[in-house]
């Protein structure tokens, strides 16, 4: 009777090990490849809210940056037609825009940030990045329907649609979280240093190298402020307004 129980006991045990070991197991994908060799795949991880929050927030902190550098640098080194006071406008423009859209993040459905996880594995961030400014711009600036990128569903679905007619290339390394923030240049995110009435990629570039990390660190930190006070007061700002 004894060595029954103990039978059982050790029957237990090994059922109880078996389904740890397939619940382990079934977190796991499997890919078949060439050859018919079977390849491990861990499932992808899927975006967030708080992933795309980070995100917008990442790209305001650039564009500031961006403005702060661009004042330290030599106009004598900008192209004759360069128009100091349009482009700071136009940054000014794109951080309220993202500002906006951040306020509509939550109510992004899973199922799009489930399409927008794909999207992050599946192209190269060289082929998200200028649909990407193309429709922010747009956004910013006015050129589009007001209503056309109103929300962050309505920006990102337009993107999507944008990315999906181009080539696949070779699938990026990374998970979806690392792949967005690659979507923009930290350095001149919106592209304006490259602009014919601007060229001052090279001015830009040689200020940067000689930046050390603890400024580097101090303008990310002031810049990611004051997108959040930007953030704050355009949700707040009509409880906060004086009568």
């Amino acid at each position: 009777m004894v060595g029954g129980d103990q039978s059982s006991r050790w029957g237990s045990t090994k059922f109880v090990q078996r389904n740890l070991e397939m619940e382990k197991n079934s977190k796991k994908a499997f890919k078949v490849i060439q050859g018919g060799k079977a390849e491990v795949v861990r499932p992808m991880k899927v975006l967030t809210h708080s992933d795309i929050k980070e995100f917008f927030a990442k790209f305001a902190e650039a564009i500031w940056v961006d403005q702060k550098r661009v004042n330290r640098l030599p106009r004598k080194k900008f192209h004759s037609q360069y128009d100091n006071g349009m482009w700071k406008r136009n940054r000014e423009d794109h951080v309220f825009a993202i500002a906006e859209l951040t306020m509509t993040v939550d109510r992004m459905p899973k199922r799009l940030l489930k399409q927008l996880s794909e999207l992050a594995i599946a192209y190269r961030p060289e082929v998200v990045k200028q649909p990407l400014l193309d429709i922010i711009s747009d956004r910013a600036t006015g050129a589009a329907s007001p209503w056309l990128y109103e929300t962050a569903s309505m920006f990102f679905n337009e993107l999507i649609k944008a990315v999906s007619r181009k080539k696949t290339a070779i699938t990026p390394k990374g998970s979806p979280t690392e792949m967005i923030l690659r979507w923009f240049d930290y350095d001149d995110p919106l592209e304006i240093a490259k602009d014919s009435e601007c060229e001052y990629v090279d001015v830009l570039a040689s200020h940067i190298e000689r930046e050390s990390e603890e400024t580097k660190r101090a303008l990310a930190a002031r810049g990611r402020l004051s997108f959040i006070e930007m953030r704050v007061a355009k949700e707040f700002g009509e409880y906060l307004s004086p009568d």
